[in-house]
């Protein structure tokens, strides 16, 4: 009887958890979801992948705006055509929903992980730590396909780590091989090669090769390539050459080539991480010597592996050319679960040295709170904003002038948050000083939610100023049924917006026709000399966030007795 209850109780406090970290991530990930426009190019470009799913019905190779191929494989793409068309709705909240939902799903994964590895209270630290790191949750948010390859992955990481606990087998590797497909499916084959590595690394640490054997290479690699295999079998049938060139400069042209972009150096992840991660990241170096002073009990406690895929994988990703921050982002739960039981680990009573070194990173933690709480306050006030900003470069000076407005717009909310801030941060001193860790971290997580869901009030206000949304808008209520063209280059997301194709017009404009309209970017516009039967009929308030030497663009009227020689040229 008394195992009954413990095991009641048991489930209790899981269903518990799982409730407490599925609302914090519905706070952080669902809350703003549909309501933040699209402001740049990447979230409208897979935005118009699924449009095009929905409306040409071509789920192996939908063209973006009728004629360019895809740059990434299409899982992340069917599953939200499959949730649009469940809900009869392509929005911002419907593209941007399986981001979220993996995002929520792999905080929970992470969750039971911890607690099933080392316990309860590491495995809601680790939860905690990861759901609340700002590159997870700006991936949660974002209508791109790297949150889908870091569920993936991290299911890939995760049932490894089961397999070779359990000794593997024929089944365990088919299931492995299907992880593996899908993470191809979602961005490539780095979905396969980085958990490959890291997986070789660790059984050549634990001088265990031979358990490759017990993989099954042939039902791995199989499996692997029959669920990815297929689809760019059939993606090259109907995209031929140019489908071809476009997996092998997605693949290899820009990311270890010359024609590489985002380069950086060898040590540029580490920084990145160290910015994207805070503030759990202050705590990188006090895990990190715990793991070092811990490192022949590494293997025993099941820690050898997670260091591993932490390790491993930045060195991977670190060798090439191309870094994105986002690029990094399976890693974070390996990250978050070390901090879990390292958290798990201070309480113990031989852990005097690993509270020695944690307390400078703690008071560290709770000082940037402090900090941060008074500089919300001085940067809510206008003329301190507008002192600053005379000192940036005059590209950054309109957009810190913006968000200077939006923080005097919310003062309220500003003062709400510097105060909770304040307290927290001073609850985050008490908490170090009596060496009460899971308080301490508990705090801090929920600083962190507090903190992100404020922040996510001024990106969507943000999103609003720069979105051309309410241009495209006004646009499709003066256009109507007439055709309608960018002239020269185009954007993605006022395509989307346009809820049809846009072709790219690169036609003179003399003479007469039916009318038609054109939207041309301001720099474009000055460049016309000869505008005979041209009319200018609107201009968006915002200029191009990622070009800003485009200008604003505008709606024109063309009459012209030729009828437009047109191609469904790329968007910018």
């Amino acid at each position: 009887m008394r195992g009954f209850y413990m095991a009641g109780d048991k489930i209790g406090y899981r269903l518990f958890d799982v409730i407490l970290i599925s609302s914090a991530c519905c706070a952080l990930y669902f809350l703003e979801l549909g309501n933040a426009p699209f402001f740049d190019k990447q979230e409208p470009r897979e935005a118009l992948v699924v449009w095009e799913i929905n409306h040409s019905g071509n789920w192996i190779l939908p063209m973006r705006n009728g004629n360019e191929i895809p740059s990434k494989p299409p899982l992340y793409h069917w599953l939200a055509a499959l949730v649009s068309q469940a809900v009869n709705e392509l929005d911002e909240f419907t593209v941007r929903f399986p981001s979220a939902f993996f995002g929520t799903a792999g905080v929970l994964l992470t969750y039971f992980a911890g607690a099933s590895l080392w316990g309860r209270g590491a495995g809601l630290v680790s939860a905690m730590v990861l759901a609340t790191s700002f590159e997870w949750q700006q991936a949660a948010k974002a209508a791109r396909v790297d949150m889908t390859l870091t569920f993936v992955m991290l299911c890939a990481f995760l049932y490894f780590a089961w397999l070779y606990r359990s000794g593997g087998g024929r089944m365990k590797s088919l299931v492995l091989g299907i992880f593996l497909g899908l993470a191809a499916l979602a961005k490539g084959p780095l979905g396969v090669v980085v958990p490959g590595f890291a997986y070789l690394m660790f059984l050549w640490l634990r001088r265990d090769l031979a358990f490759v054997k017990k993989l099954h290479p042939f039902v791995l690699l199989g499996t692997c390539g029959v669920v990815a295999g297929s689809w760019y079998a059939l993606a090259l049938l109907q995209g031929g050459k140019d489908f071809l060139a476009v997996v092998i400069k997605e693949n290899f042209s820009t990311v270890v080539g010359a024609e590489a972009g985002h380069p950086h150096p060898f040590f540029w992840y580490l920084l990145a991480f160290l910015e994207n991660a805070a503030p759990w990241s202050l705590f990188l170096v006090p895990v990190a010597v715990w793991l070092y002073r811990s490192r022949r009990q590494l293997d025993q406690e099941g820690l050898l592996y997670f260091v591993v895929w932490f390790s491993a994988g930045l060195v991977f990703f670190s060798v090439f050319k191309q870094k994105r921050s986002v690029y990094i982002l399976p890693l974070y739960p390996a990250f978050a679960l070390l901090v879990g039981v390292w958290c798990q680990k201070l309480a113990d009573a031989t852990a005097s040295f690993a509270r020695f070194l944690a307390k400078p990173v703690a008071y560290l933690n709770a000082a940037v709170f402090l900090l941060f709480s008074v500089a919300s306050l001085l940067q809510a006030a206008p003329g301190l904003v507008k002192l600053v900003s005379s000192e940036l470069y005059p590209k950054d000076q309109a957009q810190f002038l913006i968000v200077g407005d939006l923080l005097s717009q919310q003062r309220s909310a500003v003062f709400l948050w510097a105060i909770l801030s304040a307290l927290g941060g001073l609850l985050l001193v008490a908490f170090a000083t009596k060496d009460a860790w899971q308080a301490y971290f508990g705090c801090t997580g929920a600083l962190m939610v507090v903190s992100l869901v404020f922040v996510q009030r001024f990106d969507t206000d943000l999103a609003r100023r720069y979105s051309f949304k309410q241009f495209t808008q006004h646009v499709l209520s003066t256009v109507k049924d007439k055709p309608l063209y960018f002239y020269r280059s185009g954007d993605f997301g006022v395509t989307f917006y346009a809820d049809r194709r846009l072709p790219i017009y690169t036609n003179s404009f003399t003479g007469e026709h039916s009318p038609f309209y054109l939207l041309c970017w301001e720099n474009d516009w000055k460049r016309i000399r000869d505008r005979r039967g041209v009319t200018l009929e609107y201009a968006s308030e915002n200029i191009d966030r990622q070009i800003p030497e485009r200008g604003r663009l505008y709606l024109v009227e063309v009459n012209g007795p030729d009828k437009p020689r047109t191609a469904l040229g790329r968007n910018a």
